[in-house]
């Protein structure tokens, strides 16, 4: 009896040997894949007016694909702040910060994607999937107010694009934070104008 119970453990350390092997290679294989990419941000601040254009590239894994089509909306965060350094480079000052939230929904009896602006209360149809994510990725911030900025001081700029997974119906969230299909945020991106 006791060797069979040495060689029943020796096989379950060897089957948890190989899955944490496995989960480890499928965890880094999906780490390269990045689904959505800030390609380009553009900040011009002339006197106390600020414009920001962004190119976002989104891509949905197809797990997301799939939620989508099944009536799951998804949800990023867009958020932006404009940064000033003071007190010689130990202190910065927020000059502008705001959010956005954007919803991503399919329609199956109308067969369209919408994108909705949660803070004006806006939308638009989309007859594709790839046309929707094109219009999400193109980040536009107009006639922003700067006020108590230092204009010989460089103006910093931070686009965050966090994906919302807590969104998610709840079966979908233990997958969503463990598994690289539903890493759908951006690293976040400074510069200096």
């Amino acid at each position: 009896m006791a060797f069979i119970m040495r060689v029943c453990k020796k096989n379950k350390s060897l089957i948890l040997s190989f899955l944490v092997l496995l989960s480890g290679w499928s965890w880094s294989a999906c780490a390269d894949d990045t689904f959505v990419k800030i390609e380009q941000a553009q900040l011009v601040v002339v006197e106390n007016q600020a414009k920001l254009h962004a190119d976002v590239v989104f891509q949905l894994s197809r797990t997301a694909q799939d939620a989508l089509h099944s009536g799951i909306a998804l949800y990023w965060d867009v958020a932006i702040e404009f940064k000033q350094v003071r007190w010689g480079g130990f202190w910065q000052d927020i000059v502008f910060s705001q959010s956005r939230r954007y919803r991503l929904a399919y329609f199956t009896l109308l067969n369209n994607y919408r994108v909705q602006d949660e803070q004006k209360d806006e939308f638009r149809r989309f007859s594709s999937l790839q046309e929707a994510l094109a219009y999400l990725g193109k980040i536009v911030y107009s006639d922003i107010s700067i006020s108590d900025y230092d204009p010989q001081r460089c103006v910093s700029g931070v686009l965050k694009i966090s994906f919302d997974k807590e969104t998610l119906p709840a079966p979908l969230r233990p997958l969503a934070y463990f598994g690289g299909d539903w890493d759908l945020s951006a690293e976040e991106r400074l510069w200096c104008e």
